[in-house]
């Protein structure tokens, strides 16, 4: 008796998780926006390609976000400058390295996001990339 209340039990206990995760279907569009926004220099095709009008809140999100970061990639870009004085440069190298890093780690981490749906705020990034209107 006591196994049989085990076994509903855990059938319950599934049938709840399945409920509370949903997931959000995706248009390609949107699917292809979200990756594009994440990858660098391709932020900008979806940025010049889609007309203002067709982007909804999931597609403007993203777009902020990626430009955000591309903006950020390339100000370390131009920072790497700086690695040329000596001794202070190989400092300034390892920092950059470490922001490279991170800025790869979290846009892997916002595709996976974005491909299931989810609007992830990417921390130091979310707060900047309000600013953009689309």
């Amino acid at each position: 008796m006591a196994k049989a209340k085990k076994v509903k039990a855990a059938k319950t206990a599934k049938v709840t998780k399945a409920t509370k995760t949903t997931a959000t279907t995706l248009t390609s569009n949107e699917t292809l926006t979200a990756i594009l926004s994440y990858l660098g220099i391709l932020v900008l095709i979806p940025l010049l390609a889609i007309k203002k009008d067709d982007r909804n809140d999931f597609i403007k999100f993203h777009l902020s976000q990626g430009l955000t970061l591309f903006i950020a990639e390339i100000v370390v870009g131009i920072l790497y400058i700086l690695t040329i004085i000596p001794i202070v440069g190989i400092i300034i190298s390892w920092i950059l390295l470490l922001v490279w890093v991170f800025i790869a780690i979290v846009s892997i981490i916002a595709i996976v996001n974005a491909l299931q749906g989810k609007n992830w705020e990417i921390p130091l990034i979310y707060p900047l990339s309000k600013n953009f209107k689309f």
